[in-house]
């Protein structure tokens, strides 16, 4: 019985989620990864909303296929007791219609078996896709390190066909992935290649200093945390707000905001 109210459940939350999206157009990012996802997001959030747009974003667990979900509809979850999905059932349609569903959606997407990035991506059309890492990690799902690739491979291919993809240049996996598309792609690390470079981060008492270089561009930025994934987290936040400024379709759906 359990199985076939998930079944329901999970179908239910798609079309109103698929309803909402087609109704509000929201600008989607997705950010995919083994890791460092969440930090990511956390920094997209902060510049967006320093931009002064609304900003949705799912919170650390809400990355499957019925997380995800009641994320973009900003619904609870009843978890393990169904008695709770009443409300959030009942709920859902007058979210699909929110007077203030915000212009932009920040979503990490969980890949921890085959056919999971599929699936989230048959709700969600990304304008803009973010992969942070593939590593061994979550690898458990997959038969084999170029089934798990795959996965990625997937966000790919469903992003917009005039989107932008953000790919880490360090990761010769995501690399590959990258030098398979004509979509227009940015390339962030320490790798002298990438488009957004990493060229220095030095441990400071509160953080690190890191410099950023770009053909136009050589900047020294402070972050008040440790760790080279938050000198990642911080180059995508700087490309996203980039791209942000400079594509026509967001301008467009943001024509109210001074961008």
């Amino acid at each position: 019985m359990k199985t076939i109210l998930k079944f329901l459940l999970k179908h239910y939350l798609r079309l109103m989620t698929k309803m909402a999206i087609f109704i509000n157009k929201p600008v989607i990012i997705a950010i995919a990864g083994s890791t460092n996802k969440n930090f990511t997001k956390r920094e997209i959030r902060s510049r967006l909303k320093e931009m002064g747009v609304g900003v949705r974003a799912n919170p650390k667990n809400f990355n499957t296929e019925i997380g995800m979900p009641l994320a973009i509809l900003d619904l609870p979850s009843g978890y393990n007791e169904y008695k709770k999905w009443l409300p959030t059932i009942f709920k859902a349609p007058l979210k699909v219609f929110e007077k203030d569903f915000p212009e932009f959606l920040i979503l990490t997407l969980g890949t921890s078996d085959e056919g999971d990035m599929q699936y989230l991506l048959s709700i969600i059309t990304p304008r803009i896709s973010v992969i942070t890492d593939i590593t061994q990690r979550y690898r458990e799902g997959f038969s084999d390190m170029n089934n798990l690739v795959k996965e990625y491979g997937t966000l790919i291919e469903k992003t917009e066909k005039e989107g932008i993809l953000i790919l880490n240049r360090d990761n010769y996996r995501i690399k590959e992935l990258g030098d398979g598309t004509d979509k227009k792609t940015v390339y962030f690390g320490f790798d002298e290649k990438s488009d957004i470079r990493i060229v220095d981060n030095e441990k400071t008492e509160v953080g690190q200093k890191i410099r950023l270089r770009s053909e136009k561009s050589d900047e020294v930025r402070d972050i008040n945390r440790f760790g080279k994934h938050h000198a990642y987290a911080f180059a995508i936040g700087q490309i996203v707000e980039q791209e942000i400024k400079k594509d026509p379709k967001i301008r467009v759906c943001l024509a109210t905001n001074d961008l």
